[in-house]
Order: structure tokens, then sequence, then C-alpha cells
């Protein structure tokens, strides 16, 4: 079936579909840092399906897990524990925060967060919840409401949400400078409980990493501020892990290391099967003894994909390590830099370990978003076999390539950004 079949498909039989490119991309197969399309056309993966891919494509260990699961028993709901699901839990308390070592399993991301939110209404007796502006939490109703970033919120209305400013020291939204603006908006949480909220709140909520909103990465204070606030305020602490999770910040399992916090709930997911569907919210034995609803869910500790779940575990220790990451991050980041000096356009660099990007911009000094010249740039960088990642408005691109990558990909990933912004550079007269 050629594109166009696919999209009349598309159109007719489903909605809530979108696409990046001007001509859709349709994949056909994939094998550790590429991917095809239909038409043949060889791609360099470095958005990882939306940061899932963490051992690569079709990854022979994974697959090889997936497969003799799938020979053995496909489907077992959380009413049977599975020797799976018990294994894994026990392996994923070896790399969790310390004294985080209960796991509820689910599916996507947006069940974790939603998982988080019922426990800690329900340990702390709370209902108010503190987000941050341009965090991404997922898609249903109460993770819509969560979310406070252009595109992503909808029309539904969860009452109890409150948003604080978001720690972007690139466009302060109190137009101050980093160090000497003493962490504003850090502060800013504690009058946001004191003067919007009944003054007790169930939990604070943020990514260590903000991913959707272009990889905005706070200081690196801000956290222990925060959640000594929340902390203060009867509130527990839930690090948004959904995308930072098992490795990919570099240098620690974990995001919230980067910060020198931990987490009292913390969902997690994305990389933790290598593509399949897969979530963890994971907490302390103290704080998961105060659920009191019913959990039973048909798919919680699907079978197979905990299977992918104990093989990706297992590369990415053996193949992929933080310290990997945190290496290949580095040369990531260098690489990035040095486009920076080179063009204009490029307003900032950011992120940590394999989870970096940059924010175009038509001016730096005004920092108008260069929202069309990234649409441009996504274009240039497909027709060159590059697959990258959106964020921000519309102006900011994401490198967040599997964990096994490697220097040469990078410097394949740089190469054809380079030309490729070299074109958008030509094309707009900048």
């Amino acid at each position: 079936m050629d594109i166009e079949a696919i999209l009349e498909k598309q159109q007719r039989y489903m909605w809530g579909q979108s696409n990046f490119y001007r001509q859709p991309i349709s994949m056909a197969r994939g094998e550790g840092l590429y991917m095809w399309d239909i038409t043949g056309k060889k791609y360099l993966d470095f958005f990882g399906g939306i940061l899932s891919v963490s051992c690569g494509h079709c990854h022979p260990k994974v697959t090889e897990a997936i497969v003799n699961q799938v020979k053995t028993l496909v489907q077992c709901s959380s009413v049977y524990p599975h020797v799976n699901a018990v294994t894994y839990a026990e392996k994923l308390a070896e790399i969790t925060p310390p004294g985080l070592t209960h796991s509820y399993f689910g599916l996507t991301g947006t069940e974790a967060v939603e998982n988080a939110i019922k426990l800690a209404v329900q340990a702390t007796g709370n209902t108010e919840i503190i987000a941050i502006r341009g965090c991404y939490h997922g898609l249903s109703a109460l993770c819509m409401n969560l979310t406070a970033a252009p595109g992503w919120r909808g029309r539904m209305q969860v009452p109890g949400i409150r948003h604080a400013l978001q720690p972007n020291c690139y466009r302060c939204a109190l137009h101050l400078t980093y160090p000497s603006c003493g962490l504003q908006c850090a502060h800013d949480v504690e009058d946001i409980i004191r003067n919007t909220t009944t003054g007790r709140i169930a939990a604070f909520i943020g990514e260590p990493v903000f991913g959707v909103s272009g990889l905005i990465t706070p200081p690196r204070e801000y956290y222990k501020i925060v959640v000594d606030i929340a902390h203060r305020y009867g509130g527990l602490f839930i690090a948004d892990e959904v995308q930072t999770m098992f490795g990919r910040t570099g240098a620690y399992w974990y995001g919230c290391a980067h910060f020198d916090v931990v987490p009292d709930i913390m969902p997690c997911g994305k990389s933790i099967a290598s593509g399949m569907p897969l979530s963890a919210t994971v907490t302390t034995p103290e704080i998961a003894q105060a659920l009191d609803v019913a959990v039973i869910s048909t798919f919680q500790q699907h079978p197979v994909s905990m299977a992918a779940a104990l093989a990706t575990l297992e590369v990415l220790k053996e193949e992929a390590p933080p310290s990997h990451v945190a290496e290949i991050g580095a040369h990531i980041r260098r690489g990035l830099l040095d486009l920076a000096a080179k063009y204009p356009i490029v307003g900032d660099v950011r992120g940590l370990g394999c989870m970096q990007g940059m924010e175009l911009v038509r001016d730096p000094v005004t920092k108008e978003p260069a929202i069309e010249e990234m649409t441009e740039l996504f274009e240039e960088t497909r027709e060159r076999g590059l697959l990258i990642g959106k964020g921000g408005v519309g102006n900011a691109f994401r490198f967040t390539p599997p964990l096994v990558v490697q220097k040469e990909h990078v410097d394949r990933a740089l190469d054809i950004l380079d030309a490729s912004i070299a074109a958008v550079m030509e094309k707009f007269s900048l």
C-alpha cells in the first residue's frame, strides 16, 4: 500500500492523527539506529520512537524475549501474579531512587502519572496539585490539565490544579538573570500555595527535563527549593520521569539525581521496554500502603511487555549504561554548541544526556520564535535521512536517539543537521 492510500484510509477511518512533515512518512521496518519507510528510503533515527526505543529498533535480545513470551502466554490480568512482573519489579527497585521500591505497572506514561496523582491524594488526604507551566504529563483529561503547554491542554477542566512559573532561564517569565535572580521562579511555588489553594496540597509534580517544551532544563537548585516547599505544605513530590528514567539524562539511572532530590512518587515509562507499551509508578512502601481503592487492571502486568522490559534492562546495563549516555551526551552537546556558534538562528542549546536540542529564533535579541524556519528544518533533515523531534511552540528540536547510539551516529546526525540549517538560512535569507 502506498502513502496516498494509507493517508486516505487514515483520514476516512481514524481521528486524532498528527504528522510532522508536509508529506508524511510511513515506516516499514527498523534495525538498530535506522528505519526504512515504505519506499525503501533509509533514515537515521534521532527521535527514538518519542524516546521509547532505548535499545534501538528490533534489538535481537529484546525481540527474542518478546517472541518467546508470545509463544508461552500473551495475556494474564493482574488478578494472577506473574513471574515476569515480580522479577522486573525487583530489578527495577535496584535502580530507582533510595526508598522507592514498590511499583505499579501500566501501559502508558499517562496512566503512570494518573496513578501517581491518585496515590498522592490518598496518601496525604489533600486534593490540590501544583504543576509547572510547560511540563507535559499525558493525554487523559487529568493529565491534559496538569499540562500547561500550547496545543496540549484542550478544553477539559479539572479543579484543584495550579501552575507555577516555568524555570526557563532563556525565557525567564520574571525577566531576571540566573543566578542573581535568587531562583524566584522556585519561590513562586510557595506564593501559589499560600494565595490560590487551601494551604495544604497533595503534590507538586515536575519533569527533570521538560521534554515537550523543548528540553528546558531547570537550574540545579530549583527542585531542592520547590520540594522543600511542597513538603512544608503537606504535599508529596512527584517526579515525572516518564521520559528521563533509564539513564536517558546520562550519569544516573534517573533524572532527579542531577538535582540532588529524591521523589516520593516516580512515574516512568518510554525507555522501559524499548518500544513495547509499559509504564511504572514507583513509590515507597509507606505511601503505597495508603492506597485504599481497587487497582485490578486487565493489562496491568502484561507478560509480553514485562518480558521486553526485563530484556531491555539487561541490554541497557550491558550496552548503554548511564556512563555511556553521559559520554555520548557530551559529544552531542559539543556538536550542538559548535552549530550555535556558526548559525545565529540558534538561540539556545539545552538538555541532558541523550535528551538534547536547540531552540531556533529569528532574532537573538528579541528571541522571536523561528516557527516557519523549524518547519523547514524538518523538511531538510527528512530529505537528508535524519529523524528528529519537535518541542516548544514549534521552534525547538530534540535529539533523543536510542540509548545504544554511538559517536559515529552522532557525527552523521550533526553533519546532516549542519547542512540542513545552512539550507534553512539560505532559504530565509538569514
